[in-house]
């Protein structure tokens, strides 16, 4: 097996280079200076796995997660285990023993599933089809129900659920909660939760588009992990593009695709204007492709007389161009959804005998019963 080896400073690294210059199953291929050089090995497919210090600066939790992503197993020499443990290091070695990692497979941690929340990811395609506004009502109407949920706001173009709520940040709780896991302080996310409605906890988005590097897709991983421990239930509000892209800013995508990945359930947003429909239908498609076999719950947005189009023609249109059904049409009820906005609370806390909240409720039990049987049991809940 090809290896790499960064050292730092440590001590131990004359005795790992004999070592691994006598072995007959490990070949070391290079000797990393820093966190950046190790991660060029990803990229490069140069070697299989890192040995690697904790005390390298610059590694942290998100450099670990790129590793393995990138196929190369991270194992952490004579370091700290709890260090490793808050890193996402599930490998160490010692002195004499690095042969083992020759023979090992890569671990990858995870809790029992009664211990893990479900994930629903709200997403829907450019033009502000109302991806946040669903969001808070799936959430806070299952809350509503008994179920312990958290909302996060994942939108690396801009979050707006903390204004929506009239909450006020200093600081952004996905960024703060993103760092702390970087730094291997995974157990202070849930400090970064805010309490919004009974059973209901919100992690505050992005106040500006240009602190998206902030997010990073490790740190995000390890945040979303946590969270899962803390609730039954996690709803996610996310960015509208699903494209991967190759240059610098891949990465900002790269947070809604994770979370669309790992989400036990997708809820697809769209318009019901030609506009809204035709992106609807895209973006439809890109998710098949995205994950094969995905079962999304389509609903389409502030429904309208004024369109001219029915219900039953709309549903038409989509089934003929995606073989799916709208599971509701929310209407537009602006006024419900006004006086939501300035009065900093969710549209079924202020307007409860809205038809749009009316029919939000319908999705919400419809997305429960969907979920894991814990969560629907959750729900009954009184």
């Amino acid at each position: 097996m090809d290896v790499v080896l960064a050292a730092g400073d440590a001590p131990w690294e004359a005795a790992a280079l004999r070592e691994l210059a006598a072995s007959t199953g490990l070949r070391l291929v290079r000797r990393c200076v820093d966190v950046a050089d190790l991660l060029a090995v990803a990229h490069t497919g140069l070697a299989e796995a890192a040995i690697v210090t904790t005390d390298l600066l610059g590694l942290d939790a998100d450099a670990v997660h790129h590793l393995e992503v990138g196929g190369v197993r991270v194992a952490a020499l004579e370091s700290d285990p709890l260090r490793c443990e808050a890193l996402g290091i599930t490998r160490t070695l010692r002195l004499g023993g690095l042969d083992v990692i020759a023979r090992d497979r890569p671990i990858v941690p995870t809790a029992p599933a009664e211990d893990r929340a479900a994930v629903v990811a709200v997403w829907g395609p450019a033009g502000a089809p109302g991806r946040s506004t669903v969001a808070l009502s799936i959430a806070a109407a299952t809350a509503a129900r008994g179920v312990d949920t958290v909302l996060v706001d994942a939108d690396t173009y801009g979050g707006s659920l903390g204004q929506a709520l009239s909450v006020l940040d200093d600081v952004s709780g996905l960024v703060a909660a993103c760092r702390a896991a970087n730094n291997g302080r995974s157990h202070e996310v849930a400090g970064h939760l805010l309490d919004v409605d009974p059973g209901l906890r919100l992690l505050t988005g992005l106040p500006r588009a240009d602190m998206w590097p902030q997010v990073r897709t490790g740190a995000l991983e390890l945040v979303l992990a946590q969270l899962r421990t803390q609730a039954a239930l996690v709803v996610l509000d996310c960015g509208f593009s699903l494209e991967p892209g190759t240059g610098p800013g891949a990465a900002r995508n790269q947070s809604t695709l994770q979370v669309i990945e790992q989400a036990d359930h997708v809820v697809v947003v769209g318009l019901p204007d030609p506009v809204g429909l035709a992106r609807v239908v895209r973006g439809i498609h890109d998710l098949a492709e995205l994950v094969p076999g995905i079962d999304p719950t389509l609903v389409v947005n502030r429904m309208r007389g004024t369109l001219g189009w029915s219900e039953r023609e709309v549903r038409a249109t989509v089934g003929r161009l995606t073989g799916m059904e709208p599971l509701a049409y929310l209407p537009l009820d602006q006024a419900g959804l006004d006086l939501a906005m300035v009065s900093g609370r969710s549209p079924r806390q202020a307007a409860p005998s809205s038809p749009f909240v009316a029919r939000m409720e319908v999705v919400a039990a419809h997305v429960l019963a969907r979920l894991s049987p814990e969560v629907v049991l959750a729900s009954a809940t009184p």
